[in-house]
């Protein structure tokens, strides 16, 4: 039997970074399906990098525009790369009870076997988010087998309890880990994918509202934007937080300058640069609410 894995979690709340440390301890042949709701894929080349089997599915959600693709999808990696496992990073708005439904049908019930889904929470905006997204956000939480904080190092340990408390009147039974990934040992890694999920034990609730949230959401997505350097990038996303963009709350790629090849991560207002000598790609994609695509062309274009 093939193990699946799943690893949720909103939008920026660090899934991709997750999966590159977690892959390095599950042993055997794997593949990595990326789902990106944008029209450009960003995080699967980032995997790509380290040399693993990468599949892309682009510009929709797994959980319901794509989902009979999706169910296609698992046959047919299945079938071609022949994995022992299977890792699975839904988008950042997919609902995690809709995803699991998909692998209590036969034809994939019987080839494979889910492991305790992973739900990752953004330690720094969680209390926003649950406000702001209300049941939609919940969803998962609600369903997660294992719920892992991320930027813990970055927040005081009361606010960690503040939040371990309201995951917990979500979630009473998920394990719950803190800990800055850096520091965790390959036995808890390793711990985080062995154990098997009922998925008939799966409900959902709140249906029409979560639906709606998620129909809110939009993408833009850019292939080959002018180029920038460091500041110029820096300067475009302080820019972001400008209400006559929209409302964005995520925003990632690669971009071309005089200082080279770069890679950023924009989330709630926060961004990361780095240098990237690793890829010859130039495109980036912005996620949130009613976007003012034409001001993010005139910006971000040539």
């Amino acid at each position: 039997m093939i193990k699946v894995h799943i690893v949720s979690g909103f939008l920026g709340a660090g899934k991709t970074t997750l999966i590159k440390k977690l892959v390095k301890f599950i042993k055997g042949k794997k593949v990595i399906i990326e789902n990106e709701f944008g029209e450009v894929g960003i995080d699967g080349e980032i995997i790509e990098r380290e040399n693993y089997d990468v599949v892309e599915m682009a510009q929709g959600c797994i959980c319901c525009s794509m989902k009979s693709d999706f169910e296609t999808m698992i046959v047919s990696v299945i079938e071609d790369y022949n994995p022992e496992h299977i890792i699975i990073e839904p988008t950042g708005i997919g609902m995690l009870s809709e995803i699991l439904k998909i692998f209590d049908k036969n034809d994939i019930e019987e080839k494979c076997v889910l492991t305790l889904p992973i739900t990752v929470v953004d330690s720094l905006d969680y209390l926003l988010l649950i406000e702001e997204f209300g049941e939609f956000y919940k969803d998962q939480v609600r369903n997660a087998g294992i719920i892992v904080l991320s930027k813990t190092q970055l927040i005081e340990e009361k606010n960690i309890d503040e939040i371990i408390k309201s995951i917990r009147n979500i979630n009473k039974s998920a394990e719950i880990l803190y800990k800055d990934w850096n520091i965790f040992t390959e036995l808890e890694y390793d711990d985080l994918t062995n154990i098997r999920f009922d998925c008939s034990k799966n409900s959902i609730e709140f249906v029409d509202e979560i639906k709606n949230i998620a129909e809110n959401l939009q993408s833009y997505s850019i292939k080959n934007p002018k180029e920038f350097n460091k500041e110029s990038l820096g300067n475009m996303l302080d820019r972001l937080t400008d209400e006559d963009y929209g409302d964005i709350i995520r925003a990632k790629g690669f971009v071309y300058g005089e200082d080279g090849s770069l890679e950023f991560s924009y989330v709630n207002g926060r961004y990361s640069i780095n240098e990237n000598k690793n890829h010859n790609s130039n495109r980036m994609c912005l996620i949130g609410r009613n976007l003012n695509k034409e001001a993010l062309s005139k910006k971000l274009n040539f």
